[in-house]
């Protein structure tokens, strides 16, 4: 292997063993280093020989990632993970692991988080659809948002007269 395609695995490898990374993150970290495509695919079938690259792994700390930390809801997990062309069966199992329940868990915290913001809104349309979306565009799907908001909302009213 030639000096300069060592220097781009060693890269990879370096930024692969401290986090998680796919196919498309590591095309864009290398490309200063302007290889061929059949050169980038020499790295990557390397990487994944290796255990330094695999998808189903990324997949999963992904999806945990954001939705934990990030707040998402599976609809913009998936989006996301589409984009960095994941294969759609990766992308379906590593959203069976956020449970349903973590899920609503999660929409309620936000919502309730953006419906304190909105405290002094006295109109309960305004406030319900900003809420409606701000959940949806969080990546939840519309059901579990209006239920949620709807629980929140049964609320304003008291509020209101209190």
């Amino acid at each position: 292997m030639e000096d300069r395609l060592k220097r781009a695995l060693w890269t990879v490898q370096r930024a692969c063993s401290g986090r998680e990374l796919c196919r498309e993150d590591i095309a864009s970290r290398i490309k200063r280093f302007d290889l061929t495509e059949k050169e980038l695919n020499e790295i990557i079938t390397s990487l994944e020989e290796d255990g330094f690259l695999n998808h189903e792994r990324y997949a999963s700390a992904f999806t945990k990632d954001k939705s934990s930390l990030s707040g998402w809801g599976p609809a913009k997990i998936a989006w996301a993970l589409r984009a960095k062309k994941i294969e759609e069966e990766l992308i379906k199992r590593a959203l069976e692991e956020i449970s349903g329940e973590s899920t609503t868990e999660k929409l309620n915290d936000i919502l309730s988080k953006k419906y304190k913001t909105l405290e002094k809104e006295t109109n309960k349309l305004k406030v319900k659809t900003k809420l409606v979306r701000f959940g949806i565009s969080r990546g939840f799907d519309y059901g579990s948002v209006i239920s949620q908001v709807n629980k929140l909302m049964a609320n304003f009213v008291t509020e209101i007269n209190n």
